[in-house]
């Protein structure tokens, strides 16, 4: 119970600290002018039917910023009807269309970019837009100013329409982002601590993409894992209230990770925080919600009531009605509207539901009910491998698995087998998986993609494992592309150095 008493009692100098910060009016700067224009590279992510990506490339066309400081590139997703202004020659817009199957994803999108991006000299930032979005017309001016307070950055985004139109639970979401953002995030901020990223809208410094390396978006659960790296290289991600960006409010997420991801971030990472922001970030992942708070003051009291307890009863009486004080000061310090309040406090309702429909055992029988209701695509193909400690070789095997097109790789040695953890757009981060789970072990994977010769052929596809040779071996005709697969190793292997993604 003591445990228990501690627990609650620092989540609850935090809330009240965050409200005492939130008290002092946050300074708004009229006046965005900087000495310097930054370089910055727009990138839109669009997917599916997007009816607003037409008016999306017309704001950024229409930027009050200078034109020649920034680059659009929009990356359509096997996009449904693709708005004809994409192709106009003239609006100087570089299109990448992956006309796959099925989507590859943002995060898959977003690293092929990567490659093809990789040389563009005096690029300062990223500026990520999911194509769902609307911006101001100084929404970049806004971007190259706040650049010289952030090195990573998420902008206000607020959901426009009537609450009228959409249904009761969708003003329930809508309203309690708002709420999180303006008071949770902002207030964070002002405390020098870390958000959550959300790629939906962001900017990132050019340089930190290159020093964090891997760039894994699959979901809001990989969203807390980059956020955590961020934190352990000593960087926040900051919240500016000012910049804003605009959504539709039937499009509203509120991009919770999941409770399991969160207890499992703070387990392997409270131990090995590198930096102050690590750790910080890391203990807030176990914060209680507002009915771990009113459980536990419950429990508490009745406990120091009946029973003899460290602190005496009146004492948590009183922290319980501080902390319901600072919870009044937050709604006034968030400024949300009036008519906001029944849906804020309808959010309990709606979290409890979601927690019953996630609560394991039923998630269980759902995925079990739709798994069983459902037909796989399984393809499968088994290959000879070599895997090598750096001085000695080992024949092994590996085996491609494709299920309903998600990759994943067996790793097969003297019966012995092992499975990638995770499904993969692309085969290539299958194996990229494999080969960092042998690295544990000091063992690599002899094959053409680890290889320093290997050249990737970028074309969009899911399982991207084609390529040319570039060894220039004894023999080899000037100018001959010799394409490779997956499953060659040859004796001018040469293990590559690390490719940094993002």
């Amino acid at each position: 119970m003591t445990i228990l008493y501690l627990y609650i009692t620092l989540f609850t100098i935090y809330f009240i600290l965050l409200a005492v910060v939130s008290i002092k009016p946050q300074k708004r700067f009229r006046d965005k002018y900087t000495s310097k224009d930054s370089n910055f590279c727009v990138v839109v992510y669009a997917t599916g039917e997007v009816p607003m990506l037409e008016n999306l490339i017309k704001q950024l066309k229409n930027q009050d910023y200078a034109h020649d400081r920034y680059s659009i590139h929009i990356v359509l997703d096997k996009v449904e009807n693709p708005p004809e202004i994409l192709f106009q020659a003239e609006l100087g817009i570089n299109v990448i269309n992956v006309n796959n199957l099925e989507p590859i994803g943002k995060s898959q999108a977003y690293s092929i970019l990567a490659e093809k991006l990789s040389e563009v000299p005096n690029l300062d930032a990223f500026v990520f837009l999911d194509s769902k979005n609307y911006i101001d017309s100084d929404f970049l001016t806004s971007v190259n100013f706040y650049l010289t307070k952030y090195d990573v950055f998420i902008p206000m985004i607020n959901y426009i329409g009537e609450y009228g139109e959409l249904k009761f639970w969708e003003c329930v979401k809508a309203t309690y982002v708002r709420y999180v953002s303006k008071f949770i995030y902002n207030t964070r901020t002002r405390l020098g601590f870390t958000n959550l990223i959300n790629t939906d809208a962001f900017v990132i410094r050019n340089h930190i993409l290159n020093e964090i390396g891997s760039f894994d978006f699959r979901d809001k659960n990989a969203e807390l894992d980059y956020t955590m790296k961020l934190a352990q290289e000593g960087y926040s991600v900051a919240f500016t209230d000012d910049l804003k960006v605009y959504k539709d409010m039937n499009q509203c997420d509120l991009r919770l990770p999941s409770i399991t991801k969160r207890i499992n971030s703070f387990w392997n990472n409270i131990t090995h925080a590198k930096t102050a922001k690590s750790f910080e970030y890391a203990l807030s992942m176990i914060a209680p919600n507002w009915l771990c708070f009113l459980l536990l003051y419950l429990l508490l009291l009745n406990h120091s009531y009946i029973l003899p307890f460290i602190v005496n009863y009146t004492i948590i009486l009183i922290t319980a009605i501080v902390l319901l004080l600072a919870f009044c000061l937050s709604l006034f310090n968030t400024g949300i509207y009036a008519k906001e309040y029944i849906y804020l406090f309808a959010y309990p309702l709606y979290s409890i539901g979601h927690i019953i429909k996630n609560f394991p055992p039923i998630r269980f029988v759902r995925n079990f009910i739709k798994n069983k209701n459902r037909k796989h695509n399984i393809e499968k193909m088994i290959t000879d491998v070599i895997v090598s400690d750096g001085k000695k070789d080992f024949s092994c095997k590996i085996e491609l698995i494709s299920d309903d097109g998600l990759a994943r790789v067996r790793f097969i040695n003297n019966g012995k087998t092992y499975t990638t953890k995770n499904n993969h757009l692309r085969m290539v981060d299958a194996l990229k998986e494999l080969s960092q789970k042998l690295s544990d072990y000091g063992l690599f994977l002899k094959v053409c993609q680890n290889c320093k010769y290997f050249q990737p052929t970028i074309d969009g596809t899911t399982n991207m494992v084609k390529g040319v040779c570039n060894c220039q071996f004894e023999g080899r005709v000037a100018g001959d592309i010799i394409p490779t697969l997956i499953w060659n190793t040859c004796p001018n292997f040469e293990k590559q150095n690390v490719v940094n993604l993002f």
